[in-house]
């Protein structure tokens, strides 16, 4: 009855039946009856029903029932071993895959700090492994409270970083929100799913998203989960995902959570280090601002535009206290100039505290602020008082924006770095006024000084030229009158020239030309006309070197003028020199030789000559050199370059 019954609806079975009632030999009845067995088994039939089988064929074609039973059941049961087996060796590889993606996934997280690059390796992977059309991964904002596509294999790449989910929002958001994977056979019979226009993933059917979650274990506190994101598979046709499969990708998602993690804080790392970086450079240029000018107003302009720029505000104002002592706006940034100081900022300078507003809408401490801050559009603000040397305060450097702020240490380390360089710079800019006005007294001061001797001289002058002119022209007494004279008319020039400049230096230059036209116009004839040509460097000189130079060039000039030229005129040329910290003036004269009184090389030894040397070696700590030529007679002066009496 079994077997016919058998025969009518498995014709696999009936097959094998039939050739085994035809079969003779109990060899081949053995072969056919392992068929048999390991046949039944591929159609899902029962053991117990295969022994009644087994029965039934040994009473029809009388096989021993022991010997059908045992054949039938041994290759049912390797055919069932066979198949495990099979299962073993598939289930094996594909851990080996998922392995081997693993492995893919952390050596790229290893190898690299760049999260979008490591991303996109890990949605092709996981793609690869589980043998689906779609991978991506969704990062979260908590900022926004939203994931935001960030890689995709399957989709459309031109989505990624446009494409924004709210948490809770479709499948994605869902199980974000829900923090477990959530795994739909077909999201067209899935009510919760919601298609992303331009994302591209109308054809998929079945989806599994995982959230990527970091579980931290902390001091007092296990098990704590911070969301980075949602990991998501889809294929084109309906799917149930298995268990191993969500295991896999939940592993990946463990993986990745550890990644974007240290990837963020690589980032935050490296932003903070180049934001230190910043600091610094401006910091730096700031200094080199404040040390190369004294322009007090680019100096403060460029603190308020480098403070905005560091500390992410949208306005920074600089307030000073003026001579008057009223606080006045010295430089802002990002606004427009106010009127009348706030009493807050006010405040914070006269009490000399650092003032922080996190809500300028509600702080109960200065009523007026809200209306200030609705006007003038900013929500929070900092003020740090300027300060310098005895803890004196001189104004302040306050910050605003537009959005709630909570301003730190760091903030207030910046901005008090950026008060004490803005304090540095308005006691500079006073202290330079200062040293102005005091200089310009002093200039004062000696110019009336310079006055009063030159116009003493020029008195002693006038004496000495009245009782010159009541002894003969050539007596001579007269003749050392006159040289007296000139020697106190070529001070009495160095002082006129002094009393005309502005700090007590003039230059060799202004000197020769100012003696050179004095004598000119007391010795010269037009008879025998004597000509002066003065070039050379314009060297600076002191006014106690400047006066001796004055007597030495008047000797020169008179001595040339009286004895050289004397007899038919000719040319002085008088030339300075300036090179490495020491000055060189040639008084060079072309009239007649003469025999020297001295040897040329060291001028002679007449009074004119002497008291030159002496002014030259003692005075000036130089040399003096004089040489008579066939056309030219050349006196040389070398001291080294004073510009002030203290050197």
């Amino acid at each position: 009855m079994l077997v016919e019954e058998l025969r009518a609806s498995l014709p696999n079975i009936a097959e094998v039946i039939d050739q085994l009632t035809v079969s003779q030999s109990n060899d081949q009845r053995r072969v056919l009856l392992r068929q048999l067995g390991a046949l039944w088994y591929r159609q899902d039939g029962e053991p117990e029903v295969l022994a009644e089988l087994g029965l039934a064929l040994s009473e029809l074609h009388g096989v021993e029932p022991g010997v059908a039973l045992s054949e039938l059941l041994l290759a049912y049961g390797a055919a069932r071993e066979e198949q495990r087996t099979r299962e073993w060796e598939s289930h094996l590889v594909r851990r080996m895959a998922e392995l081997k993606g693993l492995h893919r996934i952390i050596s790229a997280a290893n190898s690299t700090l760049d999260l979008d690059t490591s991303m996109q390796l890990v949605v092709e992977t996981v793609a690869e492994v589980i043998g689906v059309e779609v991978c991506s991964v969704y990062l979260y904002d908590k900022n926004t409270d939203d994931l935001t596509l960030r890689a995709t294999h399957g989709l459309n790449n031109a989505a990624i970083g446009q494409v924004r989910i709210r948490v809770g929002e479709g499948i994605t958001g869902w199980a974000a929100r829900e923090g477990r994977p959530i795994a739909v056979r077909d999201v067209r019979r899935e009510p919760r799913f919601h298609i992303e226009p331009g994302l591209g993933e109308e054809p998929y059917r079945s989806m599994l998203a995982v959230p990527i979650v970091l579980f931290s274990v902390e001091r007092f506190h296990l098990g704590a989960a911070k969301l980075q994101g949602v990991i998501t598979i889809q294929t084109y046709g309906p799917r149930d995902f298995t268990a191993e499969e969500i295991n896999f990708v939940e592993t990946v998602a463990g993986e990745l959570a550890f990644f974007i993690v240290n990837a963020q804080l690589y980032q935050q790392t490296d932003e903070q280090l180049h934001q230190k970086v910043r600091e610094l450079t401006t910091l730096q240029q700031v200094s080199k601002s404040i040390a190369e000018q004294l322009n007090l107003e680019e100096v403060l302009k460029l603190i308020v535009v480098k403070a905005v720029e560091l500390s992410r505000a949208e306005r920074a104002d600089i307030f000073r206290v003026g001579h008057d002592g009223r606080l006045e706006l010295a430089a802002t940034y990002g606004g427009s100039p106010r009127g009348e100081t706030p009493t807050f900022i006010a405040q914070a300078v006269r009490e000399a505290r650092p003032l922080a507003v996190h809500n300028a809408f509600n702080d109960s401490r200065f009523p007026e602020l809200a209306e200030i801050a609705a006007r003038e559009n900013f929500y929070s603000l900092f003020c740090m008082p300027l300060r310098v040397q005895q803890g004196r305060t001189i104004g302040a450097i306050c910050l605003y924006t537009g959005e709630a702020r909570h301003f730190d240490y760091e903030h207030m380390r910046l901005l008090s770095t950026f008060a004490d360089e803005a304090a540095i710079a308005i006691e500079n800019a006073r202290l330079y006024d200062e040293s102005l006005r005091a200089l310009a007294v002093k200039s004062a001061m000696l110019q009336e000084m310079h006055h009063r001797v030159r116009n003493n001289l020029q008195t002693i002058s006038a004496l000495l030229t009245m009782q010159q002119r009541r002894l003969a022209p050539n007596d001579r007494g007269a003749l050392a009158l006159r040289d007296s004279v000139a020697r106190i008319q070529a001070i009495a020039g160095v002082h006129n020239l002094l009393c005309h400049e502005d700090i007590g230096v003039t230059t060799v230059d202004a000197v020769a030309r100012q003696i050179a036209e004095s004598a000119r116009l007391s010795l010269s004839s037009p008879e025998r006309p004597i000509h002066f040509e003065i070039h050379g460097d314009q060297a600076r000189v002191g006014s106690r070197d400047a006066t001796v130079l004055a007597i030495v060039l008047n000797e020169l000039i008179v001595n040339a003028m009286t004895h050289g030229l004397a007899a038919e005129g000719g040319r002085v040329i008088i030339e300075t020199t300036e090179n490495d910290g020491m000055i060189t003036v040639e008084v060079r004269d072309d009239g007649p030789t003469r025999a020297a009184t001295a040897e040329p090389s060291s001028g002679g030894s007449g009074l004119g000559l002497h008291i030159i040397r002496t002014l030259v070696q003692d005075d000036l700590q130089g040399e003096f050199s004089l040489t008579i030529g066939d056309e030219w007679t050349v006196a040389r002066v070398r001291f080294p370059q004073h510009e002030s009496d203290g050197q």
